[in-house]
């Protein structure tokens, strides 16, 4: 019934279909902003429920190199960060500081550094 031709012609498009989809930057849920960075304990799991975190106006001294106590998330080994949008005002985004698990993390804007680890012999997953 269809030929080869038919069904590689078919194949391909449903490749090229795929390959279009596009991901859409998502809607903050709400808006946190922290004094200090918030350091997630060893193996703590938090879920930022899709809302914007920061480190409020003026965070960003724009290429000034900044350091942990800049960042707005300081993970321990072995902690999870999932569910969150960084804001654009942090001169720091992510500090992993061993092993941590980084789960549907969104980036608006970037300052300084956006993601910065410390590890000897750990792994990092990132989904």
């Amino acid at each position: 019934m269809f030929g080869t031709s038919t069904i590689l012609l078919l194949c391909f498009l449903i490749d090229a279909i795929s390959a279009v989809a596009v991901t859409t930057f998502p809607r903050a849920t709400g808006n946190v902003t922290y004094t200090n960075a918030r350091v997630l304990a060893q193996n703590e799991i938090f879920d930022g429920a899709m809302r914007r975190f920061d480190r409020g106006r003026g965070a960003c001294q724009q290429q000034v190199e900044g350091g942990k106590a800049d960042a707005v998330f300081i993970l321990e080994n072995g902690a999870t960060l999932k569910n969150v949008i960084i804001g654009p005002d942090q001169a720091e985004g992510v500090h992993c500081r061993g092993s941590c698990n980084i789960i549907n993390v969104w980036w608006e804007d970037v300052c300084e550094g956006k993601f910065h680890m410390t590890l000897r012999n750990q792994m990092l997953g990132v989904k």
